[in-house]
């Protein structure tokens, strides 16, 4: 508790809009993805509710995975002075992200209502969703979080990958605008079954197939044990690296 409260007054520690940044930057792409693809659209109903319910769980998957590679790292000091478990540092920096994600969706959900959500006992399926993207960036996160103590170039590939990933991940198109012989491709992005489960319970106002769910559970728990397993392989040389 005391790492998830110091790292929100890190980051927005000087910052004269604080808190409101994490609510200015996905509106800020939502105003570009309207301007730029409302036109390519225009037989959807609410693109703008469409593309702000991907870009509130794009945001949370992004900062959380991007800021727990480098808890380690970034924590070195603490880690080589203090005895406490190393891996409560990538842990924190997750649960600090849902603690933000949380605070985020006040305001996006005024703002979602504006564009015609709808609540009902679907809209509950958020909570899933935003336990099961959480456990997969936390395994993620702790694979190349690891990984990135012995090799540092692991964070540089993951910051060159991470926005070849947004544009692979349906966040401001449907599949409509995919070639079908596409499709097969995008569905092996993780991500893909994740904001599909979130497009159903706030967009589509319904629960996601079984099959859906299956694959984003599986892909949560595999991820998350892989990671757990990889940490605490190389966990003994995390001190002397970091």
């Amino acid at each position: 508790m005391n790492l998830i409260k110091r790292n929100m007054m890190l980051r927005y520690k000087n910052s004269l809009l604080g808190y409101l940044w994490s609510f200015i930057t996905p509106l800020l792409y939502l105003l570009i993805f309207h301007f730029v693809f409302s036109q390519a659209f225009q037989g959807m109903r609410s693109y703008s509710l469409y593309v702000l319910s991907g870009l509130v769980l794009w945001q949370f998957f992004s900062n959380a995975s991007n800021q727990c590679i480098q808890s380690l790292i970034a924590n070195a000091g603490v880690i080589k002075t203090i005895n406490v478990p190393i891996v409560v540092f990538p842990v924190s920096t997750v649960l600090t992200e849902t603690f933000n994600m949380v605070l985020v969706f006040v305001p996006f959900f005024g703002l979602m209502i504006f564009f015609g959500l709808q609540f009902s006992i679907h809209t509950l399926m958020v909570i899933p969703v935003l336990i099961l993207i959480g456990m997969f960036s936390l395994g993620l996160g702790l694979i190349l979080g690891t990984l990135n103590v012995y090799l540092r170039d692991i964070s540089i590939l993951w910051n060159s990958i991470n926005p070849a990933l947004f544009y692979l991940t349906p966040v401001a198109y449907t599949l409509d605008f995919v070639p079908d012989s596409y499709h097969p491709v995008l569905k092996l992005n993780p991500l893909f079954h994740y904001f599909k489960m979130m497009r159903d319970a706030l967009y589509h106002n319904q629960f996601s197939d079984i099959t859906t769910m299956m694959i984003a559970f599986t892909c949560s728990t595999v991820t998350f044990l892989l990671g757990v397993f990889i940490f605490n392989r190389l966990k003994p040389g995390i001190i002397s690296n970091v």
